[in-house]
């Protein structure tokens, strides 16, 4: 369409000014005339000659034509709909026949004989995205495959992606449920440049769900401290209903609660304890019987471990007779605050003859039963100049090495009453000893013997008294010699002490150590030990040696993980499916030094039980080692470590780590109708609700959309009057003909 119009050059004052100049000299040309013509010639000639005078006026205000072509554009629009696990859930309660929400949305998107989202492609550039713990680009013919299965739900990231990524794009029209459960919170969330539309789905009134939610539960506990256990019951659309609570460990119901729902919403903190009595790691389930038309049933139950540790090692002594070794045992255990020793001496064996009645003795009877009854709550057993033969039959000795076999802790201490001079070569027990028996051994006395430090002691944890190796060798060289000694035939584990005479560096085994099953035993062959602290208080010296020697020899035998020679050090990364977990471990010998050249297993066992093989790659750091694995799924995983050197077991470890989302997707179903508005009022959308989509709520976005990007583009092109040669031949005519006209009339 071509119009005419005035671009300007001169002001409008100014144009007036010529106009009335030009006005005058025609009044002036035309009185001239006057004086040779007729008034009707004079006229003609004045009207030519103002004509041109009048297109050259015109030519100063720059006339142009311009002509106008309209383009209709196709603009750019994101389709943002929502795949996470929590769009599977019942859109209502009442309505749409128990469809799910994501079946809701593919209905208004599908649904009818001209769909929305037909109109949507036909009318706009359309880009189609769906979102869950990631943004992905949808094809128009795979939306009605989509399914609720995203753990999580990255809405406000998904948003910020999209604006980053197409920031010319019209609009957004967002269609989800609202359960936000990513990093990003609504406070840190920056406005959008570009208009959302939210479309809700899923209805708040009419939602039942009951929840066990904000479970606070320590990681680690102490064997015989009560844990604590804090959380919150909540419950919508449940008003006037009584539930019970369970708390169970493993298939074991340890307490039920009735919980009273007495409004709604209601919210109540509940607080639960419990004591563990034995040591690993605990199992334990809160649960909620599932409600009549409850929507959600995942989040009725939280499971969840602790592991128990020690706060105490329980020890138990059985001393042959009172001595000074006993005394000086029984000092050093007890000035330990983190042993729990009980200690039994025996001062008579049921064959001494009594001259007074059994009811006037002062002694108690040692009870056998019932320590055996208890001795899985111990950790260490330690016989110091003990002799079993007047007090335990086979079947007692024989439990006692079940329980070492089985992870406990056992020690042998030297006297008149141990090893071969205690009846312990054909005794069940003389498989886990430390020491080979022959049954000929014997108790020396007044022997004289040094003590020196053998290669796999300097570094083993029981006789590594100070961390510097020379001051270590050093203390060993300054203590007392021993006055009494257990011959035997040799070590069959680990020697850690050699006792010798004179100048000689090594003689016979003075202390060793063993593996015995899944425990550990220690053999010292002499009950001269608190010679160590005696002398060394009374010449004024420390008697560290000798109190560091038993401390360390306890946290030894029972496996404290500082004390073990296959340690995990560490688990790094976010323990979530699909992410990436780097695993430490350390491998020591039986002298603990590094074992660079050792033989590791590594392998993780999943929720459902697979075992999963790690390949295993060494350290930049000597002994340490490194490996890494991706779980798959959510749940509780075991790593199991084990460690071999030249085709000699060095011990096992293993611990539990849990990997889950960190998205708490089912933990509450209830649809966010407030922060959808909120996020359409931030970018100057709008929301409504899906129940609520109609036509006039499509031209209401149509007209936002206009208002925000055009929808067509108008292309102007000018052409400047005065470069029409029709003008120039009209002033060239009329300028000839009033030529013609003076001449004819003899004016020229």
């Amino acid at each position: 369409m071509d119009k005419l119009t005035f671009i300007g050059g001169l002001p409008s004052w100014g144009l007036i000014l010529i106009a009335l100049g030009t006005f005058a000299l025609l009044v002036y040309q035309f009185v001239g005339l006057r004086e040779h013509l007729s008034l009707r010639q004079s006229a003609l000639l004045v009207s030519l000659r103002g004509s041109v005078y009048a297109l050259l006026i015109l030519f100063l205000t720059h006339p142009v034509f311009v002509e106008e072509r309209v383009t209709q554009l196709r603009r750019p629009l994101v389709l943002l709909l929502d795949t996470s696990e929590s769009m599977g859930f019942p859109a209502s309660q009442q309505a749409n026949g128990g469809k799910s929400r994501i079946e809701i949305l593919k209905e208004k998107l599908l649904g009818g004989n001209d769909p929305l989202i037909q109109r949507l492609a036909r009318d706009y550039d359309l880009r189609l995205y769906q979102f869950n713990t990631t943004l992905q680009p949808v094809g128009l013919e795979s939306v009605g495959d989509l399914t609720a299965h995203g753990k999580g739900t990255r809405l406000l990231e998904a948003l910020g992606q999209v604006g980053r990524d197409s920031p010319s794009t019209a609009g957004i029209i967002l269609l989800s449920d609202g359960i936000a459960n990513g990093t990003q919170s609504l406070e840190t969330f920056s406005s959008l440049p570009i208009p959302v539309f939210t479309v809700s789905i899923g209805e708040v009134k009419g939602f039942t769900d009951l929840r066990i939610a904000n479970l606070r539960v320590p990681e680690f506990a102490f064997r015989g401290r009560e844990i604590k256990m804090d959380f919150t019951i909540e419950a919508y659309g449940l008003e006037g209903k009584e539930v019970p609570l369970y708390f169970t460990r493993g298939r074991n119901l340890i307490s039920t609660r009735s919980i009273t729902i007495d409004r709604d919403p209601f919210k109540e903190q509940i607080s639960l304890t419990y004591t563990p009595k034995e040591i690993g790691p605990h199992s334990f389930s809160l649960k909620l019987p599932s409600q009549a038309g409850e929507q959600i049933t995942q989040n009725n139950q939280k499971d969840f471990k602790i592991d128990v540790q020690r706060d105490k090692i329980r020890v138990l002594s059985l001393s042959g007779s009172p001595s000074w070794n006993y005394r000086f045992l029984r000092l050093a255990l007890k000035q330990d605050p983190f042993i729990d020793l009980i200690s039994f001496v025996f001062l008579r064996t049921p064959t001494d003859a009594v001259d007074v009645p059994e009811n006037q003795l002062s002694l108690i009877p040692f009870p056998i039963d019932e320590i055996l009854q208890e001795l899985e709550n111990f950790d260490l057993i330690i016989f110091d100049n003990f002799s079993h033969r007047s007090y335990f039959n086979a079947t007692y000795l024989e439990k006692i090495r079940d329980f070492v076999q089985e992870g406990g802790g056992f020690a042998m201490l030297g006297g008149i009453r141990s090893f071969d001079s205690g009846g312990y070569f054909d005794s069940p027990l003389n498989g886990l000893l430390a020491v080979e028996l022959d049954g000929k051994g014997g108790y020396q006395m007044n022997t004289n013997l040094h003590t020196s430090l053998a290669s796999a002691g300097k570094a083993h944890p029981v006789t590594r008294i100070f961390p510097d190796p020379r001051a270590n060798e050093e203390a060993w060289k300054q203590i007392p010699s021993l006055t009494t000694f257990n011959r035997v035939v040799g070590p069959k584990g680990e020697v850690l002490l050699w006792a010798a005479r004179d100048n000689a560096s090594r003689g016979w085994p003075l202390l060793t150590v063993k593996k015995f099953g899944k425990g550990r035993t220690l053999a010292l062959l002499s009950d001269d030990l608190w010679r160590w602290n005696f002398i060394a208080v009374g010449e004024q010296e420390s008697s560290q040696v000798h109190q560091r020697l038993i401390r360390q020899a306890v946290r030894w035998l029972t496996q404290e993980s500082l004390f073990e020679q296959v340690q995990i050090i560490s688990m790094e990364g976010s323990k979530s499916p699909g992410e990436q977990v780097e695993f430490l471990v350390r491998v020591l010998k039986d002298d603990f030094t590094p074992a660079p050249q050792g033989a590791i297993q590594l392998r993780v066992t999943g929720p459902d039980g697979e075992q999963i093989p790690l390949e295993v790659v060494p350290s930049t750091t000597e002994g340490e080692y490194t490996a890494v694995f991706t779980p798959t799924q959510e749940g509780t995983y075991e790593l199991a470590a084990e460690g071999e050197l030249s085709g000699k077991n060095l011990g096992k470890n293993k611990k539990n780590f849990v990997v889950s989302f960190s998205h708490a997707e089912i933990e509450d179903g209830r649809p966010r109708v407030d922060l959808l508005t909120r996020i359409a009022e931030i970018s100057q959308g709008y929301s409504i609700p899906v129940s609520q989509w109609s036509d006039n709520s499509w031209r209401e976005i149509i007209t936002k959309l206009k208002s925000r990007s055009p929808s067509e583009i108008v292309e102007r092109r000018e052409n400047p009057l005065w470069s029409s040669p029709w003008i120039l031949a009209l002033i060239l005519l009329l300028l000839g003909f009033e030529w013609w006209q003076r001449r004819s009339w003899g004016l020229i």
